[in-house]
C-alpha cells in the first residue's frame, strides 16, 4: 500500500521543510512494517511536495502514525498538507526497466460491497445508488430463523 501526503508551502518554510520532512521519513522508516519512502519537490511548482512511503498494508501504515517520533516530528509539517486522500492500494506495477516481465497485477483488497462511511465519495456507491453503511450480518436473508409472536 501507497501512503502519501502533499504540501502546498509558503515561500518562509520551504528551507527548513526539506530537513524537517526527511526526519519525519526517517521517523517513518523505523516502523514496522515500512518499505520504501521518499520526499519530492514538484518540478513545475516547486511550492508542491509530497511524502510518499509504501507499507505492508493499512495496518503498519495506521500503527506507523501514531508512534510518539513520528507524530512529534510530522506533526507541525501536518499545517501545510493539502485535504487529499492518502492511501492507496496498488493494483499494477513495474519494478525494474519497462519491458522486463511486464507489470504485475494485483487483486484488489477491498470487497466489492465494502463501503466506507468515512470516506468523502461514500454517498455513492458502485453501482450510483447511494452506499448504505451496513453492520456485520446485515441485509443476509435469515430464513433459517423462525418467525417468533410478539
Amino acid at each position: 500500500m501507497i501512503a502519501q501526503i502533499a504540501f502546498t508551502l509558503p515561500p518562509s518554510v520551504e528551507a527548513d521543510f526539506r530537513a524537517a520532512a526527511g526526519e519525519a521519513l526517517g521517523a517513518l522508516a523505523a516502523a514496522a512494517g515500512f518499505r520504501r519512502g521518499r520526499v519530492a519537490r514538484a518540478l513545475d511548482a516547486p511550492r508542491s511536495w509530497l511524502l510518499v512511503t509504501e507499507w505492508d498494508g493499512p495496518g503498519p501504515w495506521r500503527r506507523a502514525l501514531s508512534g510518539f517520533d513520528v507524530r512529534r516530528i510530522l506533526t507541525p509539517l501536518l499545517a501545510y498538507a493539502v485535504d487529499a486522500p492518502g492511501a492507496f492500494e496498488v493494483l499494477a506495477a513495474v519494478d525494474g526497466p519497462a519491458g522486463i516481465g511486464g507489470p504485475a497485477s494485483f487483486a484488489s483488497d477491498r470487497a466489492v460491497d465494502d463501503v466506507d462511511p468515512a470516506a468523502p465519495d461514500a454517498d455513492a456507491g458502485r453501482d450510483g445508488h447511494p452506499a448504505v453503511a451496513r453492520r456485520p450480518g446485515a441485509g443476509r436473508d435469515h430464513k433459517d430463523t423462525p418467525d417468533r409472536d410478539l
